[in-house]
């Protein structure tokens, strides 16, 4: 059953050619661990996907730049084109296949077809099916209204009003001045009919309810024109995703119907009067905010896609890129360099490390959004709730400034001919960068995580359970005990353990969460008020806390993943040889804490053993490194780089690219201007 499947759902690759010396070096059968890294429905909606891609007109690449409009009219009419043909799936995991051929197809997608409506179901009663359905069936197009100009991060001072008016049993909709107008709006600079508006609450007797959540028409289906009273504007060219049409939009007294407050957690009867289960406005709108935690999980997917087609372009390029050699030989490929094989392959080792934690989590989130919507489970989703919180909070910045760097690596050892836009790597690192900003900043949402965290410190100190369904930081409980373990082993090799690399994050967790509470008892000490307290116990302190949880929840995802029994003995070997490097990778930097806080001591190698163990594995992976991206790599006419193609036919597919553009062989249209005197 498994061969029948490898053959139905990945393609072969060609045999010999520039890689091929690379790919008979490899220990295990890349195919085999592409289906059990990725499993049977992945792989069938992927390759569905990129059928249908390679053989519509409508996907093929332009041989040109196109201009900001025809962008984004091509990428609609192609989301038209897969929502006619059922390609629109809710699920993030395959959602995420768009990636790997344009970012703004699944951002679009995502927005219009499963945040929206997801959330209008999610936060709406009966009266909002109707609404869930035209988004659904297409006959909407929804965007997202929450960030306002001068406030972003601080959702809880945002401006834009919603009082209503018990005449005509509406809401009106204001926006006091520019600085109020919801910005940075996907999908609302030119083609949403509708959008999710944040708003705060104001009922007849003026007393403000904080934010709620309404849905409200911006433009007629039938001609795309903005309803009166509404000041609809597009933010134009972006660093990156310009696919995506992102707007900014002011309401000026604009009403709309009573029933179109999101009424799950709370309502305005019909003469005005304020009700709600949730009485905190705290609570009520960080349980309306709980249900996007699906989309910050999802990013840390999204980032692993982005890693990955980084990471296929630069190792196949560096494979086949010959410099230098020792004398009288030929010159070697320059992945065969330390100075190369020492950056390329941890970063390999974390993009597999991020893989299997975001497919793993984003899983887990998905269960737990099932859980909030039955009655049944809703009251013991809460504790699990918090920790899915914390952890997207913690792991969204790590993956996405990991991947960033990731990207610009890759960049750089395919030199001069990574910078070509044709080799795509600009492009991805342009699309990713979104990703340490929206949906949290990344320096804000670390704070976030830290936060959770340490509400625990009671439990440190007294040793009690902490409630972690996820089990991502139960051994906190044991935080004294772990803080008296010291560094004991004695080989690379031991060092090199998952287990003991495991057991190394436990400790740098627990010895950063002791320090970040003793900074905040030395700021209280002082009088400093809570605000103060919080803010000058972030940088060397909560931030690093939050970071180190989120390494140390990565490994262990990874540790857990390599225990399956499925893999195959050669499997294990290399998933292990990842693991152990992204381990090593992560403690490294944080020698000095290791010293400092006296886990090891001067005599314990610990510092050799870390460093020695990253280059000997870095260059044992050398020979696995074709094969591990061929796992991660979709098909060639997917991948659309010169330097990534399969066939490692480098300077063939740069000639063809360079030779589609008749333009580049052509005079300019101003050469007379270089010829006329100066």
């Amino acid at each position: 059953m498994k061969l029948l499947k490898i053959t139905e759902l990945i393609r072969d690759i060609p045999n010999g050619g520039p890689l091929g010396i690379f790919r008979n070096r490899a220990s295990f059968d890349w195919k085999q661990l592409k289906l059990n890294i990725y499993g049977v429905d992945y792989l069938e909606y992927h390759e569905k996907v990129y059928r249908f891609i390679e053989n519509s007109p409508d996907f093929r690449r332009p041989t040109k730049s196109l201009t900001l409009d025809e962008y984004r009219q091509r990428c609609f009419n192609q989301i038209k084109i897969l929502f006619k043909n059922d390609f629109i799936v809710s699920n993030g995991l395959c959602l995420n296949a768009y990636i790997d051929y344009d970012s703004s197809l699944p951002v679009t997608i995502g927005i219009l077809y499963a945040m929206v409506p997801g959330v209008i179901f999610s936060l709406g009663t009966e009266r909002h099916i109707d609404y869930v359905s035209k988004f659904y069936s297409g006959q909407y197009r929804g965007c997202f209204a929450l960030t306002e100009v001068s406030h972003g991060t601080n959702a809880k001072g945002m401006r834009t009003t919603a009082t209503y008016d018990v005449s005509s049993r509406c809401f009106i909709l204001n926006t006091p001045d520019f600085e109020a107008a919801k910005f940075w709006i996907g999908g609302l600079g030119k083609q949403a009919t509708h959008a999710v508006v944040f708003a705060q609450l104001i009922t007849p007797d003026n007393i403000r309810h904080g934010l709620n959540i309404f849905v409200v028409p911006i433009r007629d289906p039938n001609t795309m024109v903005p309803m009166p009273g509404l000041t609809i504007g597009d933010l134009g060219e972006k660093v990156g995703l310009n696919g995506v049409d992102n707007g900014f939009i002011m309401f000026h007294n604009f009403k709309v119907p009573r029933k179109n407050l999101l009424n799950k957690m709370c309502d305005v009867t019909p003469d005005g009067k304020f009700v709600s289960t949730i009485k905190d406005q705290r609570k009520r709108f960080g349980a309306s905010l709980g249900t996007l935690s699906l989309g910050r999980a999802n990013i840390t997917n999204i980032c692993c896609k982005y890693s990955s087609l980084a990471m296929v372009i630069a190792v196949r390029y560096c494979a086949v890129r010959k410099q230098f050699g020792p004398p009288e030989t030929e010159e070697w490929p320059v992945l065969e360099y330390q100075a190369l094989y020492g950056r390329l392959m941890p970063w390999l080792a974390a993009t597999y490390a991020i893989l299997i934690f975001s497919t793993t989590f984003l899983k887990q989130v998905q269960i737990f959004q099932a859980h909030l919507l039955n009655p049944e489970t809703k009251e013991k989703a809460a504790a699990e709730g918090l920790e899915i919180h914390a952890l997207s909070s913690a792991t969204k910045p790590l993956c996405s400034w990991t991947v960033r760097d990731i990207i610009q690596d890759c960049r750089e050892v395919c030199g001069g001919m990574g910078y070509l836009k044709i080799a795509r790597l600009g492009d991805l690192r342009a699309d990713h960068d979104a990703n340490c900003t929206y949906e949290g900043e990344n320096n804000v949402l670390v704070q976030q995580a830290s936060n959770w965290l340490l509400t625990f410190s009671s439990n440190f100190t007294t040793g009690t359970s902490i409630p972690s369904p996820l089990k991502s930081i139960d051994f906190l409980a044991r935080g004294k005990k772990i803080l008296q373990d010291k560094f004991t082993c004695t080989t690379l090799e031991e060092t090199l353990e998952p287990r003991n690399l495991l057991k190394v994050f436990q400790w740098l967790v627990c010895y950063y969460f002791e320090k970040t509470c003793q900074r905040i008892e030395a700021l209280k000490n002082i009088g400093k008020n809570p605000f103060i307290v919080r803010n000058e116990s972030q940088t060397f302190y909560a931030k690093s806390l939050s970071l180190i949880y989120g390494e140390h929840a990565i490994l262990k995802c990874f540790i857990e993943k390599i225990n399956d029994p499925s893999w195959s003995a050669e499997e294990k070997i290399v998933l292990k040889k990842l693991c152990s490097l992204y381990g090593s990778l992560c403690l490294e930097r944080r020698l000095g804490d290791l010293y400092a806080g006296g886990f090891a001591d001067t005599s314990s190698k610990i510092d050799n053993f870390l460093r020695d163990g990253i280059l000997q594995t870095s260059k044992e992976l050398v020979d696995e490194a074709v094969a591990l991206v061929d796992v991660l790599a979709p098909p060639d006419f997917i991948i659309n780089s010169p330097l990534g193609m399969s066939d490692g036919k480098v300077y063939e597919h740069l000639e063809m690219s360079l030779r589609q553009n008749q333009e580049n062989f052509e005079r300019p249209s101003w050469w007379k201007e270089m010829v006329s005197k100066l």
